[in-house]
């Protein structure tokens, strides 16, 4: 097979590609149509066919059709079913065990390859061996940014709002998608295989957390830190990882300029409300983990206060609640509220288990 070098293009991976590999891992529950998109998107990706190891597929036990949808359309893929919805990390390191090569492409389910943008990941990442983990910059089906790598959450977040800190100090804090990557970056010029699109030299960009949707992690990286930490459910999962690459050296990278569509929250549109709490649930979990149990309780008892203003303030400011938005805010504040008050249980997110618990969200929907 070619490896291009003819046809003056640079292969995406400095050594053949029999010696680089890559596999992807995708980790679905009860999105469908969306797993299928994004298979028929890794199915016309032909720059990263020579050097694809696998597909590795993690079902936690969809019920809408899906495995039977992957072994009917894609039977090249190797599908594994969990026998129970066992959460993000945990599905990933089954996902990874089941893996075979150097690198490790993690994708949500509503994500979608553009032609040649793993490809070109994958030549970055061969050519910077101290980057641990890189990702791309996340768009909307139209081409419109999203945000693709996040602040550390910490006590500073819960004192100060974010966006407070981002206008005051953009360079160290601001998370908005840009063009224009700041000024603390590790210039890299990419070239594109087997690509037709006209793009300007680019920039890495160090930055504290990638958004989990599309990241690319070294194998050996994963085996060094024991993979993704599966005391987290779902949300922080990838931030935890990110944090501990960092601690052992690894760099944490942002390639800006290259595009990964993702569908944002479709996966978890229909339940927000439990996935907020879900988040809150794995932010207790992450803060506790990489603090002490004082800055834990200060963290805690910042949260546990805005969840009793925010419903305090739109109560007297009842007009408020008339927007469908600000009645969402309204129903998550309270629900938090309430969650603190049962003792914060691991069950009361996504994980819903309690008919109590359940009645409870029942009454809210009403509401």
């Amino acid at each position: 097979m070619s490896d291009g070098k003819e046809a003056g293009i640079k292969s995406p991976c400095a050594m053949p590609y029999a010696l680089c590999s890559l596999s992807i891992v995708i980790i679905t529950r009860n999105t469908k149509e969306l797993l299928r998109n994004l298979l028929k998107s890794i199915e016309a990706d032909k720059p990263i066919k020579p050097f694809l190891k696998e597909v590795v597929i993690v079902d936690n036990y969809s019920t809408d059709g899906s495995h039977a949808m992957v072994r009917k359309e894609f039977p090249w893929v190797l599908l594994v079913k969990n026998d129970r919805n066992r959460g993000f990390a945990a599905a990933a390191n089954i996902g990874i065990s089941r893996a075979a090569g150097d690198y490790i492409l993690f994708l949500n389910s509503d994500t979608m390859l553009i032609e040649g943008e793993a490809a070109k990941m994958m030549q970055f990442m061969e050519e910077n061996p101290d980057v641990g983990i890189c990702g791309p910059q996340l768009v909307h089906e139209d081409m419109r940014m999203q945000r693709s790598y996040a602040n550390i959450p910490s006590l500073l977040f819960e004192i100060v709002p974010p966006s407070l800190l981002a206008f005051l100090f953009p360079a160290r804090y601001s998370t908005k998608p840009s063009r224009d990557p700041s000024a603390d970056v590790s210039s890299h010029r990419l070239r594109t295989p087997n690509s037709e699109r006209n793009t300007p030299p680019q920039a890495a960009v160090d930055v504290p957390s990638l958004i989990g949707a599309a990241i690319i992690v070294r194998r050996k990286l994963l085996h060094d830190l024991g993979g993704f930490d599966e005391r987290f459910f779902f949300f922080l999962e990838e931030t935890d990882l990110c944090v501990r690459a960092k601690e052992i050296g690894a760099r944490v990278v942002f390639l800006p300029h290259i595009e990964v569509v993702h569908l944002q929250g479709r996966t978890v549109r229909r339940q927000w409300i439990r996935g907020r709490i879900e988040y809150n649930i794995s932010l207790y979990k992450f803060i506790r983990k990489h603090h002490i149990n004082l800055y834990y309780r200060i963290f805690q008892g910042f949260r546990i206060a805005k969840s009793i203003v925010v419903p305090l303030a739109l109560s007297v400011l009842f007009p408020l609640l008339l927007h469908r938005r600000t009645r969402g805010t309204y129903l998550y504040y309270l629900t938090l509220l309430l969650w603190h008050l049962r003792g914060c249980p691991d069950n009361a997110g996504l994980l819903i288990s309690s008919p109590g618990q359940r009645l409870l969200q029942g009454l809210l929907g009403i509401l």
